[in-house]
């Protein structure tokens, strides 16, 4: 028998091997006052003989006293509990070994289980739902979990990880096991004078904000799918049987079929075409109307007909799907030009045989010979000095000259130099929403006038010109068609326009620049891809210079000009569609554009942007109905973390 026993500096602390004919030789009593925390720790792992290191941050002291004698595996339980209440878990190690450390922080340390865990600790389980909604499931577990527990849901999934210590993780899985062994069940219902998408608006505002029943539509064959407890759902069949009444109508009656979203023009086509098909023999070919005002379509027919041609249209009033195409053209172009010229001119102004030596370019400014000819003393010839002025009106960059006259020798010279430099940043975000498979046109721009003919007549008699509008702007065409597995075929034309400047002086000679791309792609719902795009690099290098002189090193630059341009140019086409099937769609792709005009309006006008998309009312007119402003207009959240 081996005795155990530690004596403590200010505090009583025994955990003692109790030796009786009836207990085991690992059986201890512990008993506790004030005993600091670590000399406690210190005894259990002599006791235990297990490893455990304490983070620094664990201090305090503890009381215990047991009545019974205690096992190995029992004190190590009653330590386990002991540090829960002061705060504390132990968290084990990789290496076999035990860490004492805070409680507030632990679940991220927590190991895996398949089970409950092992008591005391803090252990992570994975539980897997089959029908249950996670999210559902999160929040009822939440409330009894720890403080310091942790639940997280996958968002619209069927797997939640829970942390949390063994008593708790029991009481999710029951939870799970609870939500998993509903009493729902489903039924599909066959209505036959009802439309199935009345009855669904129907049942749905009869079950208010959060209906005991879920129901799905099936307008193919107008019937539903409906989800509830068998009471409810009995209760759900009698009040459709209760709406779903009428006899076949008697022959020679009519039948008035209501549209919600088709166009009656466009079914009627179709079904005048389908019409000789359902003639009976010895009846006449059934007849239907359309009437535009309100939108419906009238059958004359026998009794039989007439309820085969409603569920006709029945099946093809269905709501179409929308697509929103959104383009982004992107186009960075950098100009630089560099231009650096020298002229000079010696010539004698007395008249004799003296030559005459200059050098003059086309591409540099200003013109050197108008300038001499307006000093040689010919002040009063207008001619030669509007020539003068002309010339320096073209100056551009900098210039040195210098110049003068020495006796009958009149010289001088001037040095140009001018650099420019251009970067443009051009950003379009053209976007329409359009029905699938009808065609749509976006278009901002202006219509200029080009001149296509002038006509001045005999001796200028009744002179007249002839234009053309034309479109300049931004412009986009495209039709959407959604095909299975939500992949959108696109047939665009995209086309991007502008005013460059002018050809000649004459009014309505314009030069414009155009990009545009008509092609055909396939994307995916919400799937971003480039239509095409433009990377161009153009360098011109132009040089005049005088023959030979010109190619001497250093000396040649006083005898030629040169010129250096650089054109860079990148054009991005991006485009993405995103299909709109119902109001929750639309909705955040509304609210996210709304948002985004009113920050731009706060920002350039300091306005209320809560104000800018309400309605003012005429004070003098009657009070008119306001839209209410887009920030009452909500948008669904995500599924969130319930910890958070």
């Amino acid at each position: 028998m081996t005795f155990v026993r530690s004596l403590l500096l200010g505090a009583a602390l025994a955990i003692l091997p109790v030796a009786t004919a009836v207990r085991a030789a690992d059986d201890h009593i512990i008993s506790l006052q004030e005993a600091d925390i670590r000399d406690f720790i210190d005894d259990v792992a002599v006791v235990t003989g297990r490893t455990i290191l304490v983070d620094p941050r664990v201090q305090g002291n503890v009381t215990i006293s047991s009545e019974q004698a205690l096992t190995d595996r029992e004190v190590f339980n009653v330590f386990k509990e002991v540090l829960r209440v002061h705060g504390y878990t132990l968290v084990p190690t990789a290496g076999g070994e035990y860490r004492v450390t805070l409680l507030q922080g632990s679940a991220q340390d927590a190991p895996l289980t398949t089970g409950n865990g092992v008591t005391g600790q803090m252990s992570t389980a994975i539980i897997k739902l089959r029908e249950a909604d996670a999210a559902e499931a999160a929040r009822l577990i939440k409330p009894v979990m720890h403080t310091q527990g942790q639940v997280t849901a996958n968002p619209n999934g069927r797997v939640l990880v829970v942390t949390d210590f063994p008593e708790n993780l029991r009481k999710a899985r029951e939870i799970a096991v609870a939500m998993e062994t509903s009493n729902t069940t489903r039924e599909t219902i066959q209505l036959r004078q009802l439309s199935v998408v009345d009855a669904q608006e129907a049942l749905t505002a009869l079950g208010g904000p959060t209906p005991p029943f879920r129901i799905a539509a099936l307008p193919a064959t107008n019937s539903l799918i409906i989800e509830a407890a068998p009471e409810e759902l009995a209760r759900l069949r009698q009040l459709l049987a209760s709406m779903d009444v009428g006899s076949v109508t008697p022959r020679g009656a009519v039948s008035v079929v209501p549209l919600r979203f088709a166009n009656g023009a466009d079914l009627l086509d179709m079904i005048t075409g389908l019409l000789p098909s359902y003639a009976r023999e010895g009846q006449a070919i059934p007849a239907v109307a359309y009437d535009i005002g309100s939108n419906t379509l009238v059958i004359s027919a026998d009794g039989e007909t007439q309820a085969e041609l409603s569920s006709l249209i029945r099946r093809l009033d269905v709501r179409r799907p929308q697509v929103l195409v959104e383009a982004l053209i992107v186009e960075v172009s950098e100009d630089v030009s560099k231009e650096l010229g020298v002229q000079f001119a010696v010539g004698d102004t007395s008249g004799s045989t003296t030559p005459l030596i200059s050098t003059n370019y086309t591409r540099s400014a200003p013109n050197l010979l108008a300038l001499a000819g307006a000093l040689t003393g010919a002040t009063t010839d207008a001619a030669t000095r509007t020539a003068a002025i002309n010339s320096l009106i073209g100056l551009q960059g900098g210039t040195i000259g210098i110049g003068g006259q020495s006796g009958d020798i009149l010289f001088g010279a001037i040095l140009n130099a001018v650099e420019t430099d251009e970067d443009s940043n051009v950003l379009s975000t053209p976007f329409v929403t359009t029905l699938d498979n009808r065609p749509a046109t976006f278009l901002v721009g202006q219509e200029i006038p080009i001149v296509t003919g002038e006509t001045l007549g005999a001796a200028n008699v009744n002179p007249f010109r002839t234009f053309e509008r034309q479109e300049v702007g931004i412009q986009l065409d495209v039709t959407p068609q959604i095909s299975d597995g939500d992949v959108i075929r696109l047939e665009i034309n995209q086309e991007v326009s502008s005013i460059d400047g002018v050809l000649t002086s004459a009014a309505g000679n314009f030069v414009t620049n155009k990009r545009q791309i008509e092609t055909t792609v396939l994307a995916n719902d919400g799937e971003i891809i480039v239509l095409g795009g433009l990377l161009q690099d153009d360098e011109q290098i132009e040089m005049s210079k005088v023959p030979v002189l010109g190619d001497i090193p250093v000396i040649g630059n006083a005898f030629r000009s040169r010129g250096r341009s650089r054109d860079k140019t990148n054009l991005m086409v991006f485009l993405r569609p995103t299909i709109i099937r119902n109001a929750d769609d639309a909705r955040p792709l509304t609210e996210r554009r709304l948002n985004r005009m009113r920050l731009e309006d706060m920002q350039q006008s300091g306005r209320d942007v809560s104000k800018i998309d309400t309605v003012p009312v005429d004070p003098v007119s009657p009070p008119v109905a306001v839209i209410p402003p887009a920030s009452v207009i909500t948008v669904p959240p995500l599924p969130v973390d319930p910890n958070r």
